[in-house]
């Protein structure tokens, strides 16, 4: 009895897994991959961006796979899809303690776990605390250099 109902979904996995299926939506690119320079990246990733972070008493740098943008706020058209299926965001690096200006896609997030590895999830508040021209949307938060 129970043989004969495991064969139709192990069936279904192996007919998947020949045919390509994935748990992850292929409209996905995983543009937001930490790295040590661009050819560490995707093809639709254009920048390898070191950030560093201040938080919780210590700072925190990585470097990300990512792109410029020039449509700036949450779920900017100008930016790949993430992991969790939104849009990045577009913000200027140095909210993150990039080196100029440049506004660049972040990985969008509702949690830490939703970050690659040495990332977290931090919204305006914690990347800007009191300041009233912080560019990140009151809602929106972002992926950046975190503990691992």
């Amino acid at each position: 009895m129970l043989r004969s109902l495991l064969m139709p979904i192990v069936g279904a996995l192996i007919c998947c897994a020949w045919l390509g299926c994935s748990s992850r939506p292929n409209y996905l690119s995983p543009v937001y991959d930490a790295c040590f320079n661009v050819d560490n990246c995707v093809e639709t990733a254009t920048l390898c961006e070191e950030l560093s972070v201040d938080f919780g008493g210590f700072t925190h740098s990585n470097a990300i796979c990512t792109l410029a943008c020039e449509t700036e706020g949450s779920l900017s058209p100008d930016c790949p899809r993430a992991w969790i299926g939104l849009f990045g965001s577009c913000y200027p690096s140095s909210i993150a303690g990039g080196f100029d200006d440049t506004a660049i896609c972040f990985e969008p997030c509702y949690l830490d776990a939703d970050c690659q590895v040495g990332f977290r999830c931090l919204g305006a508040e914690a990347l800007c605390g009191a300041d009233p021209g912080c560019p990140i949307e009151e809602n929106d938060a972002i992926c950046v250099p975190g503990p691992y």
